[in-house]
């Protein structure tokens, strides 16, 4: 699985790889001299600061002064390599971190790591702006205003670790103590593995069964069409080192789809580093980064994805270009699966539903069944609608249908690491009687009957009060008053609560809403152990450790749970004793049977054993052991509910999408999508990812309305002219950027911009388009859907 080949345009940096001879080479070889730096290392330093500074002027933002060094500049120099692992996004990639002088100065990728093959994608990088950030808290802040809301000053006053936990811990043991622990909601952003390990023990032991995820705002439809066919509810691996052929549906595979740095490594494999180049076809409304890169881009009508899947499969079967043996010894519901596929999604008549021409689907569905290896990847794009998890499903069944399934080339089946078990948890009746209670958010529930969770609907259950009042609130790396549809519903839920705890390295929009804030160590300074989401397949565990001393008065978020667990006391602390009593001890507690602590320090990357594939006998957890084109785990599902099944519950199916607006009111569709620079833990105040945020167009410190060339034309709208876009639900004012690539019928808009409370380098810039998007839902898997809102555009 390892290779020394290197893609410089998709790498993390250009610097050509030695050949050691062992792991511990590889690491030793990277580390500088520490006789001093080097000429080059400082023209690159000041060539850069240089940059920066004409950056700033020129795009107005704060700008910087050059102070000349002084003489001593090369004198005492020390410096090291920490190993440690990134949290910009998801995929946590490991990293080195160089620091000289008790100052991280430089953020590299780890040659140990085989999930991103040695290599760091952009976002790795801002973890030094993450650090310096200047708009972190530097300790413990308690509110003075009473008052709550949107643009309403808080009026901080700074108090002591030991006077914000006290006061936390009152409350939360009056709450338990008056026999209502489920009212305490826990909200959860991204974070490292073993601090959602702790999250979680901490709800658990503590009795509340309100633990609300942001993964409700992400892939959840996706899981839900996994589970339908093969009995995972997770999100998919493939094997992109080894296939031939790539159906994307709406997957921004090099922008922004999980796991990044390996997609954007692999991509460089299987595009330029392999005698036989593997073909990628993307679908989508908007021409992607990944639609740029890829050999063909098929814009299709917004929503008719799960259409377009199955009549892939009508031509696949229709023509008898389906794998046999795997059909015949792996799947069941076959027959019913085909005879609906024939009957109702031909060619011609998808055309109609789709947009894309009868011959592009047959090209299609011809070139994904005769170049196997071939993946089927569904993305956000395709699932976060309506129905969402059916188009999920549809989607995935082709890879069954071409044999796709645990093969080299094909779905993986994500293997994790094997961590120390943690000791059970310490259950009284409180705790029991607590988690018994039905969770706000709905979750497996007859409104969202397979969900793990519905992110959104907890504000709504928030705001209705009874039954699901919430007296207090801990959230911790979250901000779904930005990233949730219908941010006004956040506001006004987070206003309502009684207490709220925010629990993070610096103030965003939902830290507003904070009677309290713990400010807890960045991604440098914080001690976690981590894996990847699913993605390589075979196991990799990567540590977290302190790069620099922490920062201000901020604490590791391991320790923070632990010191409430303590507040707590009786049971909850009882389940937290006997595993290392603090975020490093807990991270050397899990792994250490893994690999040696000091190793792993030094390392920091334990990779697993290869991958093993065919697993056929023991890989599925479907009620028949196989692959389902008609759903049992569904059946199942619906029967112990007591609901009646439908013909089509429980196989793949496209069902016409409702917009929120009227076609007449709203002719158009809105988009959003998530750039590159789109730094996912809730802040976007970092400068050299606003510089390069918009890669497309060129242009940073924005997001645009982006339309199609004809639609301006039609509305008297020129390229970068300031326009409103309005929906039901609300409208916002940003420059248009009018170009060919997008349907005609959408409108897009980029995520990750309009903050108003995060910083100098992110507030009062471009604008959130989830403001205007309206409240749905896919409603078995309680994903949050994101492209139905209709909208109209005119000029400002």
């Amino acid at each position: 699985m390892k290779h020394e080949a290197e893609d410089l345009q998709n790498s993390g940096h250009s610097e050509p790889k030695s050949q050691p001879n062992s792991n511990i080479d590889k690491i030793e070889k990277m580390k500088p001299s520490r006789s001093g730096m080097s000429r080059r290392t400082f023209l690159g330093v000041s060539a850069a600061a240089a940059g920066a500074v004409t950056a700033g002027y020129v795009l107005k933002r704060p700008q910087f002064s050059l102070v000349a060094p002084p003489a001593t500049i090369y004198e005492d120099i020390t410096e090291e390599w920490i190993a440690t692992s990134c949290l910009n996004c998801p995929t946590r990639c490991a990293t080195l971190v160089r620091v000289v002088n008790g100052h991280a100065v430089r953020i590299a990728s780890n040659p140990l790591s085989m999930v991103s093959d040695g290599e760091t994608c952009p976002r790795s990088h801002i973890g030094l702006q993450v650090l310096y950030d200047p708009n972190r808290v530097d300790g413990p802040l308690k509110r003075t205003n009473s008052r709550k809301g949107k643009g309403i000053d808080p009026e901080w006053r700074p108090i002591s670790w030991g006077e914000a936990l006290s006061d936390i811990g009152a409350r939360l043991k009056s709450i338990r103590g008056g026999g209502q622990p489920h009212k305490l909601l826990l909200l959860t952003g991204l974070n490292s593995t073993s601090n959602d390990d702790l999250i979680h023990r901490f709800a658990s032991a503590y009795g509340t069964p309100n633990i609300v995820t942001e993964d409700g705002l992400d892939n959840e439809a996706e899981k839900a069409g996994e589970w339908m066919a093969d009995g995972h509810y997770t999100h998919s691996a493939y094997d992109l080192k080894h296939t031939n052929y790539i159906l994307s549906f709406g997957a921004g595979i090099v922008e922004s789809q999980k796991p990044l740095s390996r997609n954007l490594r692999m991509w460089g494999h299987i595009r330029r580093e392999r005698p036989n180049r593997a073909k990628v076809v993307m679908i989508d409304p908007r021409y992607s980064v990944t639609a740029a890169k890829a050999d063909q881009w098929i814009p299709i009508n917004p929503g008719t994805d799960g259409a377009l899947a199955l009549a892939i499969a009508n031509v696949i079967i229709d023509e008898g270009l389906y794998d046999a043996s795997c059909v015949d010894n792996w799947t069941t519901g076959f027959d019913e699966y085909k005879a609906l596929v024939l009957s109702d999604y031909g060619p011609d008549r998808v055309a109609g539903i789709t947009g894309i021409d009868a011959d592009v689907i047959r090209q299609v569905a011809r070139e994904f069944a005769q170049t196997g290896p071939a993946i089927a990847w569904r993305g956000r794009g395709a699932t976060c609608w309506p129905n969402g998890s059916y188009a999920s499903y549809a989607i995935f069944c082709l890879n069954a249908l071409v044999g796709s399934i645990d093969v080299p080339g094909g779905v993986l089946y994500q293997e994790n690491p094997n961590y120390r078990a943690m000791p059970e948890v310490v259950e009284d009746s409180i705790a029991r009687d607590g988690k018994a209670q039905a969770a706000l958010d709905l979750r497996k529930t007859q409104s969202f009957p397979a969900a793990s969770v519905a992110t959104n609907q907890a504000a709504d259950s928030i705001l209705g009060n009874s039954p699901y009042a919430v007296e207090m609130a801990i959230g911790f790396n979250s901000n779904f008053n930005m990233s949730a549809p219908g941010t006004g519903r956040w506001n006004n839920a987070m206003a309502s609560i009684p207490y709220y705890v925010h629990v993070s390295s610096a103030l965003n929009e939902t830290a507003d809403y904070a009677d309290i804030v713990l400010p807890a160590c960045t991604l440098l300074e914080d001690w976690a152990y981590e894996q990847c989401p699913p993605g390589s397949g075979f196991t990799e565990l990567k540590i977290k450790q302190p790069a620099v001393q922490a920062l201000h008065d901020s604490k590791p978020m391991g320790d923070i749970v632990f010191d409430l667990a303590r507040q707590v006391g009786g049971n909850v602390a009882e389940s937290f004793s006997g595993m290392g009593d603090s975020a490093e001890g807990f991270v050397r507690f899990r792994t250490e049977d893994l690999i040696p602590w000091d190793e792993f320090r030094q390392k920091g990357v334990w990779v697993g054993p290869d991958y093993e594939y065919y697993k056929y006998d023991r890989v599925f957890a479907t009620p028949s052991g196989k692959f389902e084109f008609r759903s049992g785990n569904m059946e199942a599902l619906l029967r112990g509910a007591g609901t009646a099944v439908g013909d089509l519950d429980c196989l793949p199916h496209y069902r016409d999408v409702e917009f929120m607006g009227s076609e007449g009111e709203y002719p158009y569709v809105l988009a959003t999508y998530h750039p590159l620079m789109d730094i996912e833990n809730g802040n976007q105040n970092y400068p050299w990812a606003q510089e390069i945020y918009m890669v497309m167009h060129g242009q940073g410190w924005d997001n645009f309305v982006e339309m199609n060339r004809k639609t301006a034309h039609e509305l008297g709208i020129k390229d970068l002219a300031w326009v409103w876009v309005e929906s039901r639900f609300g409208k916002l004012k940003a420059r248009a950027r009018v170009f060919e690539g997008i349907h005609p019928g959408v409108v897009a808009i980029a995520c990750g911009q309009g903050h108003y409370s995060c910083g100098q380098w992110a507030d009062g810039i471009g604008v959130n388009p989830n403001d205007i998007i309206g409240v749905d839902y896919d409603r078995t898997s309680g994903q949050s859907a994101f492209f139905n809102t209709r909208v109209r555009v005119y000029r400002a």
